[in-house]
Parts: structure tokens; sequence; C-alpha cells
């Protein structure tokens, strides 16, 4: 019985972490290469274009790029907490069930327990 509430946690704690770190890398993956890009084109048009000689516009630019660069990061946080919250609660949903398994079998009716574990983020 231990082993398979251990086995379930296991998978459980996987599930939540992996399909979590896909969401978190993917964002990271897209935006990171959109924030160099939009770096490099603010460089090259620094050195050699249109914001050469334009000041104003140069730091209009790259206030843009510490906005978006800011809005990634929160983005990653909020990801981030999400995935911790969905792997909290998965642990917590196993071995609720468990315990839920364990004291049926020792006889407590089922009625007098909740469906989902009393402490649930």
């Amino acid at each position: 019985m231990s082993d398979d509430i251990l086995n379930d946690l296991v998978s459980a704690l996987k599930g939540e972490l992996g399909a979590g770190y896909s969401a978190i890398s993917g964002i990271v993956e897209n935006q990171g290469k959109l924030l160099a890009k939009q770096a490099e084109h603010i460089a090259k048009s620094r050195i050699s274009g249109s914001l050469r000689d334009d000041d104003d516009l140069y730091h209009f630019y790259l206030q843009s790029l510490q906005d978006n660069t800011v809005a990634t990061a929160k983005a990653v946080v909020m990801l981030s907490a999400l995935t911790i919250e969905k792997a909290w609660n998965a642990i917590a949903g196993v071995l609720w069930g468990g315990i839920r398994t364990i004291l049926g079998g020792a006889g407590v009716p089922g009625n007098l327990l909740p469906e989902t574990p009393p402490i649930h983020l």
C-alpha cells in the first residue's frame, strides 16, 4: 500500500513539474529570442542607423526593452508559482487519497472524510 502511494505521489509530481517546466521553458525560449532580436536591432540602429543621432528615441526603445524584459521575468515567476502550487496540490491529493483509503479500510466511514485534502492551495 505505501509503495503504491509513493509511486502515485512521484507520478503526480513528475506530471505537474514536467508540464510546468514545458510552459516556463517555452516562454523563456520564445521571449528570450525576441528580446535578443530587439536588443540587437536597437544596438545596430544606434551604431549606424536611425537611432545614431536620436537620443530620445534611443532611450524610448531601451525603456521598451526593459519593460519587455521585466514582463517576461514576471511571467516566469507567476508560472513558477503556479507550477509549485499544482505540484503541492498533486502531492496533497495523492497523500489524502491514501489516508482516506487507509482510514476507510480501518472502518472509518467515507462520508466523515472530505473528498479533497483539508489543506489545498
